[in-house]
């Protein structure tokens, strides 16, 4: 490789936070690097935190731009819209074309919203990422909070850890003003948190319905239609606002790069994580697809790859061995209950109360705090 060597990285999420931080290796091995991102950095972690009032939008994202410069770096607001592999050319959304030499990826995914007639064109649908969505809908729901108007009527679809936190975390922007929304939690699986215990299942729907959610089982919604949300059954559900949290997908990016992929994992990588047949395109988080060793979609791992991607960068210009990445099959995830309490599951054990929401707010302020200082 010689000094003139760019390394491009798309997309400010969990991974390239930290090459970002640490660019000033990559430039001393003889790279100029450059990150693109159209936006901050928004931390899934403290996303339904911010949607219930615990924290404002401020605590919850970063400026990439002040890390990867003070490293010595380059930052352009903008978009990838098509990667020309064949030139090594980034099209842009508004800027001009940008070369490459080395490419990483660090897309991020895209809600899987289902296919329920009448919300094509209808207000008031809200996906779960782009997160920064969130914080719109909760300063919408905050004004209606404070208007003596009825409330508008919302509906949770999807009965994962992220419908569950979501709608647990709605409950608490309500009960903070001591009024309360009509939410309703919808969900083809058989039980909350389908993976989780069974225990930590019925326990945590118990406590969801005492605090007032209604909880639809085993059942999908079908059409949507002046504030009305029918399900496969017949019922009908009042609703203004639906929140999806049904699930994460790739970004549709990466279908048009000609190299191996799955429309909902991502891109197919190696352990070294860049592409099958591409070594000079890396990527990684929810956009990548570790086929030997497939991870979920969730931020842990992209924080775990973040020090192996560095490496391997370097390792591509200094021509030296590349480490291999391998995903923990258990690792830890805790629940923000909006009510001062947690869920924290490992494996097959689970505890929830306030000493593990303790533990996810230092870990999550731990996170944040080492990109700001």
């Amino acid at each position: 490789m010689t000094e003139t060597t760019h390394i491009v990285l798309v997309g400010a999420g969990h991974a390239h936070l930290h090459v970002a931080a640490n660019a000033t290796q990559l430039i001393d091995a003889g790279a100029r690097v450059t990150l693109l991102s159209p936006g901050n950095f928004w931390y899934s972690g403290m996303a339904s935190g911010m949607l219930g009032g615990e924290y404002s939008g401020n605590d919850d994202s970063l400026e990439p731009a002040t890390l990867i410069e003070h490293a010595g770096g380059r930052f352009i607001a903008d978009r990838v819209v098509a990667i020309d592999r064949e030139q090594r050319l980034l099209h842009l959304a508004k800027g001009a074309p940008l070369s490459y030499d080395l490419l990483s990826l660090n897309l991020g995914s895209r809600v899987d919203v289902p296919s329920i007639s009448g919300i094509e064109d209808a207000k008031g649908i809200w996906p779960a990422k782009p997160i920064e969505g969130l914080l719109r809908l909760r300063e919408l729901l905050e004004s209606a909070l404070a208007d003596p108007a009825p409330l508008p009527r919302l509906a949770v679809i999807g009965g994962g850890p992220t419908g569950a936190e979501l709608a647990a975390n709605l409950l608490a922007l309500s009960e903070r003003y001591g009024r309360k929304f009509d939410i309703s939690l919808i969900s083809a699986s058989k039980r909350l948190l389908e993976h989780a215990p069974r225990s930590a299942s019925v326990w945590l729907a118990r406590r969801l319905r005492r605090r007032g959610l209604r909880i639809e089982m085993s059942a999908s919604a079908v059409s949507y239609d002046n504030g009305q949300l029918t399900l496969d059954d017949g019922m009908q559900l009042p609703a203004d606002h639906l929140i999806m949290a049904t699930g994460l997908v790739a970004p549709l990016l990466i279908g048009e790069l000609d190299l191996e992929h799955h429309p909902h994992h991502g891109l197919a990588i190696t352990s070294a994580l860049h592409t099958l047949y591409d070594d000079r395109i890396f990527a990684v988080g929810d956009c990548a697809w570790l086929k030997d060793s497939p991870y979920p979609k969730l931020g842990i791992f992209g924080v775990r790859q973040a020090p192996f991607l560095l490496h391997n960068l370097v390792a591509h210009l200094r021509n030296t061995p590349f480490e291999a990445f391998q995903p923990q099959h258990r690792y830890l995830s805790i629940l923000n209950l909006g009510d001062g309490r947690g869920m924290a599951l490992w494996g097959r054990f689970w505890w929830a109360g306030r000493l593990a929401m303790k533990a996810k707010r230092r870990l999550d302020h731990d996170f944040m705090q080492q990109y700001r200082a």
